[in-house]
């Protein structure tokens, strides 16, 4: 599979394609001392994990479990929010034919637009891992915003002829865990947009080479 095929197939399945902890990872205190949010924290105890070719992280905010072929239970805090955008967004986009009806179960919030990409995907046929020449590489993310309930999250990748993407996502608090939701079939926004340079502010997050 040559790098234009992968780009190709990542940004199709993309375009029709997220604090019950001990502590608050990625929390910083406010002038009252209250724990408040920071979406710029890294997420702690970064591991990587393959998958389909990919190299995803597995952080002390999640995912904890693989259950029925969903990777899920992450933390209720930004690097948690974080995480769970690029595990989900990455490990929908690359499933195999055998993988991704559970992967949308447990990783995607149900509605219409989850319905929509599921139609989509059936006239898709992935069976195999990317080679790892080929393989695109995660950068780092930013997260644009941030609620305990929707967290906007921008994902950036490089590919292997060098050029670079970023992904526009979003993940929402549902029932317990983070999810993505995938933009709404009616929607004219562009998810994936080529980039020249990675922005300065950005949580740097390399998956090896």
């Amino acid at each position: 599979m040559n790098s234009t095929v992968m780009r190709s197939r990542a940004v199709g399945v993309f375009g029709v394609a997220l604090f019950a902890v001990a502590g608050c990872g990625g929390c910083e205190a406010d002038g009252d001392g209250v724990a408040a949010p920071n979406p710029a924290a890294a997420p702690t105890d970064v591991r990587w994990q393959d998958f389909q070719g990919v190299a995803l992280p597995r952080t002390a905010q999640g995912p904890r479990s693989i259950t029925d072929g969903a990777a899920v239970d992450f933390d209720h805090s930004p690097p948690g929010a974080a995480v769970a955008a690029i595990t989900h967004t990455v490990r929908l986009s690359v499933a195999t034919d055998t993988q991704w009806a559970k992967v949308v179960a447990g990783e995607v919030v149900p509605g219409a637009a989850r319905d929509e990409w599921s139609v989509n995907r059936l006239q898709l046929s992935i069976t195999g891992s990317a080679a790892p020449e080929y393989a695109p590489r995660l950068l780092g993310y930013k997260i644009t915003e941030y609620t305990d309930q929707v967290t906007a999250v921008d994902i950036y990748t490089e590919y292997s002829d060098g050029s670079k993407a970023v992904n526009h996502t979003t993940v929402e608090w549902f029932r317990q865990d983070w999810k993505l939701r995938l933009p709404d079939p009616d929607s004219t926004a562009r998810p994936v947009e080529s980039i020249d340079e990675l922005p300065d502010d950005i949580v740097t997050l390399e998956a090896p080479q």
